[in-house]
């Protein structure tokens, strides 16, 4: 819930873009990838975009085994992130 409500005050600022570091996230359940997946629609239907940073082997596991991998967008860093186009 923490999580949930922290991103929806984010979200609710409207930013274009907004990064999620998860360097130090060692695992995400089905509760987390729906809270990141309903993070993400909401910012694509204000016209902004969800970035994942820094996501450790298994965290990236998760995402491919669910295939999510293909519809977040991942970078290795916060900085790669930041510099994307």
């Amino acid at each position: 819930p923490e999580m949930r409500v922290s991103l929806r005050e984010l979200i609710d600022q409207k930013p274009k873009r907004l990064v999620i570091d998860l360097s130090r996230v060692p695992y995400v359940d089905s509760s987390g990838l729906a809270v990141l997946i309903g993070a993400m629609q909401s910012l694509e239907h204000q016209g902004g975009e969800l970035l994942l940073a820094g996501a450790r082997e298994t965290v990236r596991l998760i995402l491919a085994t669910a295939r999510l991998d293909e519809y977040f967008k991942l970078f290795p860093s916060v900085d790669a992130a930041l510099a994307a186009p």
